[in-house]
C-alpha cells in the first residue's frame, strides 16, 4: 500500500518525530495513551499542576488541504511514483 511505503521512507529518513504514534508499528494510539498516564500519573505524585486540552479529530485527515500536503511530500521525497 502508498501508505506503508511514506511511512517507510519517513521511518528510513528519520522524519517522524520521537512523540509520533499511530501509523508507526509498535508506536500505537493506545501506546501513547499509556504514556501520557504514566506521565501524569507522575506529575500528580509529586505535587505538579497538569493542564490537559482534549480535542476530537473527527475524520481529520479529510480536512487536511491535499494540494499543500502533496507539495510537502514531494518536497520529502525524491520519488514522484511514492507522492
Amino acid at each position: 500500500m502508498i501508505r506503508d511505503h511514506v511511512t517507510e521512507y519517513f521511518k528510513t529518513n528519520k522524519l517522524f518525530n520521537k512523540n509520533q504514534y499511530g501509523f508507526t508499528k509498535g508506536r500505537s494510539t493506545t501506546t501513547q495513551l499509556l504514556k501520557i498516564l504514566d506521565e501524569w500519573t507522575a506529575y500528580f505524585e509529586g505535587g505538579e499542576q497538569i493542564d490537559v486540552m482534549c480535542t476530537h479529530f473527527s475524520k481529520a485527515f479529510d480536512k487536511v488541504p491535499h494540494k499543500r500536503l502533496i507539495h510537502k511530500l514531494k518536497a520529502y521525497s525524491k520519488d514522484e511514483n511514492l507522492v
